[in-house]
């Protein structure tokens, strides 16, 4: 079965930190009073055949997204809820008016008390192709004269503030806005903040569609999986094992004493590339590459269930960077999935992997492989426990996610939803491979300094949790990789949404709130 290998690269920088997610709400339009129709007696069918359903359009309304750069979410004086920082903020930094300090010039001072210093672009995923109304919220917390701090802004590409100085216009800790209005026509604002004398900065983003946007429901899991599914599943009141203060805190020591304390986000490499196909896709065989040296072809690659038989790969198919080259194709349509490992094109256009499998009806499944095939250590589809590029985007995760361990229990042990295990330790509270974990649901994560990738992983854990797939070199949370985008655009999404280095991403994670759930939690009876 695959070993798994390393995840990060060494080295690690202190930054300050602070807070992320962002979610998006929806204004209702104002309700517009109609006189009532008239009753009217009922008719008879005029014809007994059935009528066409109708779809219905998305609802309508004014889109509106707060974000403050605070850990904490804040409510203004006219009732709007603003969000704490999201991963569409382009700084880990964070300055701080002090408590006690008042904020000249506005009655929410919480609104503009915390900081994002060096922020260089702020994103939100928008519903509609509209026009924006975008209000900038300032204050200077560490510079007292003018021309000190000066920075332009720019709205798509195009400049909407220049030479912004906010000691200039309203002196050091007070509230300063900028307001401008801009034409959205990608499904995604963008701004940039350039710098001109010393870091930009920022206190708040308020985004409001000036007219009725269609408004569509959120976005399903790049692969529908069975109702019960342990990746779907809330674990918020679950159970928790008899050694599980035992077994969180040997993971606690696994993150403390490797790569500097921090867990890694594997974003650049050793996580996993995904491609959706159509019905029509051309099939090819994928040849069985020998990588370790079994000396045989194991049965049911080309006889049985022919897992490497009739693959729909794309000729342009980019497996994952790093050793593992990991590869996933979707068939919507024949509700199938495949999972490669170690997956390579050759000179000659044909692939080869060294591991792999297929699963049937995957709508219908566990997301877990017929065993001993799959991609994962664990037989567990990659999929639906990575973090994906659009979610990211939208810095919110609705599923249990992926998790490797430097250590897990020995192989013969191993939890539900997995079906085997590559570990190695003989210690009774090693946590297995596909035992579940969860952040504490009662932790206040608006009190612990985290970057915005970190509270975003903090929130899907502790409402969906992780789930344990594999080991690795480093305690690792995994994403989709960005070569199937970069492939087609040309750019590495990547580069463009994490605002530090990915082995930074997860620092101030509070993995010593860790819980451990029991072996075999959620099975279904049968």
């Amino acid at each position: 079965m695959p070993r798994r290998r390393a995840a990060l690269a060494c080295g690690l920088l202190t930054l300050p930190v602070l807070v992320p997610p962002a979610t998006t709400s929806a204004e209702a339009t104002p309700t517009i009073r109609r006189p009532a129709a008239r009753s009217v007696s009922p008719q008879p069918p005029t014809s007994a055949r059935p009528r066409r359903a109708v779809k219905k359009a998305p609802a309508r309304r004014v889109f509106s997204s707060r974000v403050v750069m605070g850990a904490a979410d804040v409510t203004d004086s006219k009732g709007h809820v603003w969000r704490h920082r999201t991963t569409g903020v382009g700084s880990w930094r964070t300055g701080v008016i002090p408590p006690g300090v008042d904020v000249a010039r506005t009655r929410d001072d919480a609104l503009y008390r915390r900081t994002a210093p060096g922020i260089s672009w702020y994103r939100l995923e928008v519903p509609a192709a509209a026009t924006y109304r975008v209000r900038l919220l300032f204050s200077e917390n560490w510079f007292t004269r003018s021309g000190e701090r000066v920075f332009d802004v720019t709205a798509e590409g195009r400049r909407v503030a220049r030479d912004v100085d906010v000691v200039k216009a309203v002196g050091k800790n007070a509230a300063r806005d900028v307001t401008f209005t801009v034409p959205v026509r990608d499904g995604r604002l963008d701004l940039g903040f350039v710098a001109k004398k010393d870091l930009p900065i920022l206190s708040g983003v308020e985004v409001v569609s000036t007219t009725p946007v269609a408004v569509t429901a959120a976005p399903s899991p790049k692969v529908p999986l069975a109702r019960n599914s342990a990746f779907f599943t809330d674990i918020r009141t679950a159970p928790l094992a008899p050694n599980s203060a035992r077994a969180a805190a040997g993971l606690t020591k696994q993150v403390r004493d490797n790569w500097g304390g921090v867990a890694a986000f594997n974003a650049r490499r050793f996580n996993n590339s995904f491609y959706e196909v159509p019905a029509t896709q051309r099939k090819v065989r994928v040849n069985f590459y020998d990588c370790q040296r079994k000396g045989y072809t194991p049965a049911g690659l080309f006889d049985g269930p022919k897992h490497f038989v009739d693959v729909p790969i794309p000729p342009n198919a980019v497996p994952a960077t790093g050793s593992d080259k990991q590869l996933t194709v979707y068939d919507r349509t024949a509700d199938k999935l495949w999972d490669f490992w170690v997956t390579e094109k050759r000179p000659d256009g044909s692939w080869r992997a060294c591991w792999g499998g297929r699963i049937d009806d995957v709508s219908r499944s566990q997301g877990v492989f017929p065993r001993p095939y799959g991609a994962s250590a664990s037989g567990l589809a990659m999929t639906p426990g990575v973090i994906s590029i659009d979610e990211f985007r939208r810095g919110r995760v609705d599923h249990a996610m992926y998790l490797a361990l430097i250590d897990v229990a020995k192989w013969d042990r191993y939890s539900w939803p997995a079906n085997r295990s590559d570990g190695l330790s003989n210690d009774p509270d090693a946590i297995m491979e596909g035992q579940r974990l969860r952040l504490d649901p009662t932790l206040d994560l608006s009190t612990i300094p985290m970057t915005p990738v970190a509270r975003m992983v903090a929130e899907a854990a502790q409402k969906y949790g992780f789930v344990v797939a594999d080991k690795a070199g480093a305690v690792a949370v995994a994403t989709e990789s960005g070569n199937a985008e970069k492939a087609r655009t040309g750019v590495d999404p990547w580069n463009g949404l994490l605002a530090g280095p990915d082995y930074q991403a997860m620092q101030g994670f509070p993995w010593e709130h860790i819980q451990v759930l029991p072996k075999d939690y959620g099975k279904p009876t049968r």
